[in-house]
């Protein structure tokens, strides 16, 4: 079941209200909706939340031209992931702050260098780029955004992701003011933003969440159940949408909030032994049992262990300092652990 779309606004003022501090909020990537809160019921709006919402209303500004840019340059099939395409499902898409543009290509390849050919500019460090899901960034003019060509979506390991033959046989129209770009169903969408989530970490930021529940509120009943089917994602899809139905709905917790994610519910920064947890856990949660059970004992070495650049003298210590802030936020425990 997903969360209906009437209780979403609400339910997220409210998260912004019980957030113990404004920098839970920046982590959880709520910062326009704080400021916007925070106006509404007398609070002062910190500088830090003033300047997120100023950068996001001077991209969402910019990215019509930037993807009129890209049109008239390149005129293969371009899809658009996330980004701009889920902030127009938002009130304001200010409310939905983004650094880049992520378009999937037939060839991204051969689309990136169209888009050199045209005056675009490859931004930031190559080093970074290599064999990733996507092509190394590029920027047009002093346009505050970039466009990252994706070969592939971003997915979990050791799943195989869809490929981009895959997603271009069932899209639609984009949404995102632009004639000529396409997008995902909002189930299938609902599926890939999910994923995309857990490959940087699981249920690590409530925006995240929000934006699977968005899109999914759209898709006609078990559609988006039966993609995430499909690719092999079911129980990763499934507890978000639990999560998601959990914080915005007030529906049951899940065991993963109970265990591991109690960060969404709290709007607060993970905590250490919350990390660890989360480290150890979260594979029960994302991958069939028998894969995550083969994947535990090398995750466990790898928690165990001292890294390629640490000794066990460094590593006991932290060990020992990750015991004492057991409770502690993660980032405060992090700043401890470099003066070791």
């Amino acid at each position: 079941m997903a969360v209906a779309r009437e209780e979403i606004w609400a339910a997220v003022d409210r998260l912004v209200d019980r957030a113990p501090r404004t920098g839970d909020l920046v982590r959880h990537r709520l910062e326009v909706f704080a400021a916007r809160r925070f106006r509404q019921t007398g609070r002062p709006v910190p500088p830090e939340l003033n300047a997120v919402e100023r950068h996001a209303a001077i991209t969402t500004l910019a990215v019509p031209a930037f993807l009129e840019r890209i049109r008239a340059a390149y005129d293969g099939p371009l899809l658009v992931l996330k980004g701009p395409e889920i902030a127009a499902r938002y009130p304001d898409p200010v409310l939905r702050p983004f650094g880049d543009v992520d378009l999937l290509a037939e060839d991204a390849e051969a689309a990136h260098a169209v888009l050199l050919q045209a005056g675009f500019r490859e931004v930031g460090d190559p080093e970074l780029y290599r064999d990733i899901h996507h092509l190394r960034p590029l920027r047009w003019g002093q346009l505050p955004v970039d466009v990252e060509l994706h070969t592939r979506p971003k997915w979990i390991e050791p799943l195989a992701p869809p490929t981009a033959a895959d997603l271009f046989a069932d899209v639609v129209p984009a949404q995102v003011g632009v004639e000529g770009f396409l997008a995902l169903s909002p189930a299938r969408h609902a599926v890939l933003a999910a994923v995309h989530s857990w490959a940087h970490e699981p249920l690590r930021v409530l925006r995240e969440v929000l934006d699977v529940a968005l899109l999914a509120a759209e898709a006609p009943p078990g559609e988006a159940a039966a993609a995430a089917s499909e690719w092999g994602v079911e129980r990763l899809f499934a507890t978000t949408i639990a999560a998601a139905e959990r914080v915005l709905d007030g529906g049951r917790r899940p065991l993963a909030l109970r265990v591991w994610a109690q960060n969404l519910e709290r709007v607060r920064e993970r905590t250490v032994l919350e990390n660890h947890l989360q480290r150890c856990l979260s594979d029960l949660w994302a991958v069939p049992a028998p894969l995550a059970l083969r994947r535990m004992p090398s995750t466990f070495v790898r928690e165990l262990t001292p890294g390629a650049k640490e000794g066990w003298r460094r590593k006991l210590a932290r060990s020992t300092l990750a015991v004492r802030h057991a409770a502690r936020r993660r980032s405060e425990h992090d700043s401890a652990a470099e003066l070791l």
